[in-house]
């Protein structure tokens, strides 16, 4: 439900453009995530991807409900100490020297999935001069990650991965990872959960599965949402060969429904499905393994509103706002996924008109969208609301031409 009076009194008290972060909204999502499996009878951790949005008071937020953070850099993993995080797992491709040496400074905290048997090696090394004992898993692809190759190992190769782990003294070398983007259904998660457990069964002794402590499952499962493709673009295209035809469809109103539903499956779902294949197929193989998740997209998709101010209406179907849209960092919203635009200070959900609106970057790029839910036409000062727009877009704002508004803790 949209609280029109909340946001209105936060325009009285700040500056727009604004982010505004909705902790109840983190919370929500953090325990519906992780319910959804105790129904199940998975505790699964959630180690929450910070790529995905790292306002610092979400990720205070994951922490104060007992979760766990998931990091890719030495600056994430800062942010993710700085949270006051337990437990960090630290993901991602080419890591440096640099990162072992920050990595193995917080041992006791810090667990890496590793991509490669130069990184074993490395950090192998580095442990042993500093005689610390680090805690790590890899990063494994089958045919369900195609297109990932660039990260990690064939999972063909994970027995001989291991078997290099057990050479050195200072690796405890315990955990398999996999990563799977933009999962509207769990069927890659069964079916790459399936292909484990048969490979471990084959090339693993009963006495080696122990070894085991977690199996993580990454990547990205997509949230129900408010978001939707424009029914101009199904296909999603960079290059729209006519685009000043579509706007004169839009605007003569001729485009219903105004978007195409990106169709999900709810977590609930995920939730059945994955607990059963884990239970029935990698618990009696991996007795000791903990099942770990990489929730980014579904904790903070929703934990992020914009508040931006119409300053000039150039026509009846035309206005530009205070903000760019360097606030989401691409022109997501030009060509490639339709959000609800509500007019506050007329604020009418039931009446949705034709109508563009601009961002105020020096660029005819800076589009914010089609559509507005409006009382009567738009005027320079209204406040305009765009709702859930947590996931990607903090985190890829950039500093073109304006600079990136501050954030509002709504209470």
């Amino acid at each position: 439900m949209i609280n029109k009076e909340k946001f209105l009194r936060i325009v009285k008290q700040s500056k727009t453009p604004l982010y505004i972060f909705d902790k109840k909204e983190a919370q929500k999502n953090i325990r519906s995530f992780k319910n959804a499996f105790k129904k199940y009878g998975v505790d699964l951790s959630i180690f929450f991807a910070t790529k995905s949005n790292y306002y610092p008071g979400l990720l205070r937020t994951v922490v104060s409900e007992g979760e766990n953070i998931d990091v890719s850099s030495r600056r994430e993993l800062k942010l993710a100490l700085k949270a006051g995080s337990k437990r960090i797992i630290y993901t991602g491709p080419a890591k440096t020297r640099d990162d072992f040496e920050l990595i193995l400074k917080h041992h006791s905290k810090v667990t890496v999935n590793l991509e490669s048997l130069r990184e074993l090696e490395l950090m192998a090394k580095m442990a042993r001069e500093k005689k610390v004992t680090m805690r790590c898993g890899v990063r494994i692809y089958t045919k369900m990650q195609s297109g990932w190759t660039k990260f990690g190992i064939p999972l063909s190769d994970l027995k001989g991965f291991y078997d290099q782990a057990q050479k050195y003294k200072y690796i405890n070398f315990c955990g398999v990872h996999f990563h799977i983007s933009f999962n509207k259904t769990p069927d890659k998660y069964l079916k790459t959960l399936d292909e484990l457990s048969k490979y471990f069964k084959k090339h693993f002794r009963v006495e080696e599965r122990l070894d085991f402590e977690y199996i993580d499952i990454g990547g990205g499962f997509y949230p129900e949402t408010s978001e939707g493709i424009y029914p101009w673009n199904p296909n999603q295209e960079t290059h729209i060969p006519d685009f000043d035809k579509h706007i004169k469809h839009m605007l003569a109103d001729k485009f219903k429904p105004r978007y195409l539903p990106i169709k999900v499956d709810p977590i609930d779902v995920f939730a059945e499905k994955i607990s059963a294949v884990y239970k029935n197929t990698i618990l009696p193989l991996l007795p000791n393994v903990h099942l770990y998740a990489e929730p980014g997209r579904f904790i903070s998709h929703s934990t992020m509103h914009f508040l931006l101010t119409i300053m000039d209406v150039k026509d009846k179907n035309l206005a530009i706002t205070d903000g760019g849209t360097n606030m989401v960092g691409w022109e997501k919203h030009q060509f490639f996924y339709y959000v609800p635009l509500i007019n506050l200070s007329q604020f009418d959900l039931k009446r949705e008109i034709p109508f563009v609106l601009y961002g105020s970057l020096c660029t005819p790029d800076d589009i914010w969208g089609y559509y507005m839910f409006t009382k009567g036409l738009p005027k320079s000062g209204d406040i305009i609301l765009m709702p859930y727009q947590g996931a990607y877009t903090y985190t890829l704002a950039q500093e073109f031409i304006k600079e990136i508004p501050e954030v509002w803790e709504m209470e």
